[in-house]
């Protein structure tokens, strides 16, 4: 009789054991407050969004507040270089007006010596066309090429930034991906935490288990929801992120709907090398710096000679009007209405001050120019070859983490399995099972974050490379289906 009741009482505790580790971690236990509530506003709840990787990339570029202004940015260079065109390529044509004083009424007489003004307006209204240079050696086309050269790299820079909030909206996707996997895998390590501590709890009062393991239970249990809280933390940050970079209401919560589809970096080194070197961006502003560079110390050079310029005189119409005449004249100068081709040379060489002796400080500050911007092209190209290596190297040393932890979290999975059922069979101790499962938890974790470090250095590398995507590679296509029964 005294087996039986013996057996009954523990197939109860197991029984117990078993109802409250299928049940969900509870909100706060009524006897001891150690237990964070996980309760959440009504509001919170409701304003949460499905979202697709492709939702944040759509909705990024199109609302995303930097890319806005980056549009507008666009449109005022495209202005600036209608200007700089027209300004080099066409006469500059203006209306101007030009009126006499002329009485309006009379507040107060004066000296009747003054000259009185004119009740009638007077004056003329031109048409100016101005002079237009037909060649100068050079001398306006350097920083015509220049300017054009600049306003052509800011366009460009406009794009890659474009480029790089797609590759940082993927990248905080995925990033909330990993966190959420990381919650959901603490949130497993909170479920087996909990079920032997409340199994050992049970025990503790039958004296079935040692003070100690119990003490041990209870602290490993606490450690486990501090951490699962720390991850649910990450989520909402992450979630906050996302907000702001799609420009969502803020406070808006997630549910993801697309999951990371781990796939291997295929391109050779060399070929992003290669790839590098048309493309980065860094690079890019080396080259348009020493292009830039050369053209200011050949300006330089030939200011120094004293080099006609040949320029075409294209005057202005003028319609003259007064109370006693009207007329319209064309003139090109005092008293000439040709169109004239006129020949000018205008040179100054400095003795003193600024400039040194016939400019030789300026001349030779255009040289050092130039050198500088070779110097920094070869530095730009060496540190995008550099951080290109380091990256994929990175990428390489991710994939083989990723092979390494895929064979081994199967083996830890066992383990705990067996510990577990050990333990609860005597046969193992207490700290074997939380060593085991803080193990199991760790590898869990170290494979989804391996996997999204590895996505990570491959945008960096796209990044670094100047590129959206790698050749057959698209990492708008790296999803799946999020799995079924992860949260």
């Amino acid at each position: 009789m005294n087996g039986f009741i013996k057996k009954s009482s523990v197939v109860i505790i197991a029984l117990t054991a078993l109802n409250t580790y299928a049940q969900p971690t509870p909100k706060q236990l009524s006897s001891e407050g150690y237990v964070q509530s996980l309760d959440e506003s009504t509001q919170s709840r409701l304003n949460s969004k499905a979202l697709h990787l492709n939702d944040v990339i759509e909705q990024g570029l199109r609302k995303n507040y930097d890319q806005q202004i980056r549009k507008y940015n666009s449109e005022i260079l495209d202005l600036k270089w209608d200007d700089t065109w027209e300004d080099f390529w066409i006469p500059k044509v203006n209306i101007s007006l030009i009126s006499a004083e002329h009485r309006l009424g009379t507040l107060k007489s004066g000296s009747n010596n003054a000259t009185p003004r004119e009740t009638r307006p007077n004056g003329a209204l031109a048409l100016n066309i101005g002079d237009y240079t037909l060649f100068n050696w050079g001398k306006d086309y350097l920083p015509y090429l220049s300017t054009k050269a600049d306003i052509k790299r800011s366009k460009e820079k406009i794009t890659e930034a474009s480029r790089e909030l797609k590759h940082d909206l993927i990248v905080s996707y995925f990033k909330l991906y990993f966190y959420k996997e990381k919650e959901r895998i603490k949130r497993d390590q909170l479920r087996h935490a909990s079920f032997i501590y409340r199994l050992n709890r049970e025990k503790i009062s039958l004296k079935k288990v040692s003070k100690q393991d119990y003490y041990l239970a209870r602290s490993e249990y606490l450690r486990a929801q501090n951490e699962y809280h720390e991850a649910k933390n990450e989520v909402q940050l992450q979630n906050e992120v996302i907000a702001n970079i799609i420009n969502d209401d803020v406070g808006t919560k997630y549910v993801l709907q697309d999951s990371l589809k781990y796939e291997l970096l295929t391109t050779p080194l060399e070929e992003i090398i290669r790839l590098a070197t048309l493309n980065n961006p860094d690079t890019l502003d080396a080259l348009t710096d020493v292009e830039n560079a050369k053209r200011s110390y050949e300006l330089a050079l030939k200011n120094n000679l004293p080099l006609p310029k040949i320029s075409m005189k294209l005057g202005a119409y003028d319609y003259r009007f007064s109370p006693d005449t009207n007329r319209t004249t064309y003139s090109t100068g005092p008293g000439n209405s040709n169109i004239d081709i006129v020949a000018s040379i205008n040179a100054t060489w400095s003795l003193t001050g600024t400039g040194g002796l016939l400019n030789g400080r300026t001349t030779r500050s255009s040289l050092l120019s130039k050198h500088v911007a070779f110097a920094k092209k070869a530095q730009a190209i060496r540190d995008s070859k550099g951080l290109l290596k380091s990256q994929y190297f990175t990428v390489k040393h991710l994939q083989n983490q990723v092979n390494i932890l895929d064979a081994r979290i199967p083996t830890l999975q066992k383990s705990f399995d067996t510990i577990l059922e050990n333990y609860m069979n005597k046969k193992a101790r207490y700290i074997d099972f939380k060593n085991t499962l803080i193990e199991l938890t760790d590898a869990q974790i170290l494979l989804e974050q391996s996997k999204f470090l590895h996505l990570f250095n491959k945008v960096q590398l796209a990044k670094t490379a100047g590129v959206e995507d790698f050749p057959g590679q698209n990492f708008e296509k790296l999803i799946q289906e999020y799995k079924k029964g992860k949260k």
